[in-house]
């Protein structure tokens, strides 16, 4: 399974230069959401893709399939986490499917 990345023009270049292949850079002003929502069903639909990761601030701007797979994870930007530590903890439970302890 891969993993695909869905961020702004530095998130992406991070996960570029870790070795993840399929990476998608948008632009923040003016953001094309048609693109965004059309890349993101495109993803969403592929068998070969396990993980979706999505910078917050993108995904706040469009709705989220809801989907068992691929895993669809929201990750901070550069500037930081706009959900927070629970919110976050609440995430990866959801997606793993266990509790974690502090």
């Amino acid at each position: 399974m891969k993993i695909a990345v869905l961020g702004d023009k530095d998130t992406a270049l991070g996960f570029r230069l870790a070795g993840v292949h399929e990476v998608y850079a948008f632009e923040q002003a003016p953001l094309d959401l048609e693109r965004l929502k059309n890349k993101l069903n495109e993803l969403v639909e592929r068998e070969d893709i396990g993980i979706i990761l999505i910078t917050e601030s993108l995904a706040e701007k469009i709705e989220l399939p809801d989907v068992k797979l691929p895993i669809i994870l929201q990750i901070p930007d550069r500037s930081g986490s706009r959900l927070g530590e629970k919110a976050l903890r609440e995430i990866v439970r959801r997606a793993i499917g266990v509790e974690l302890k502090r």
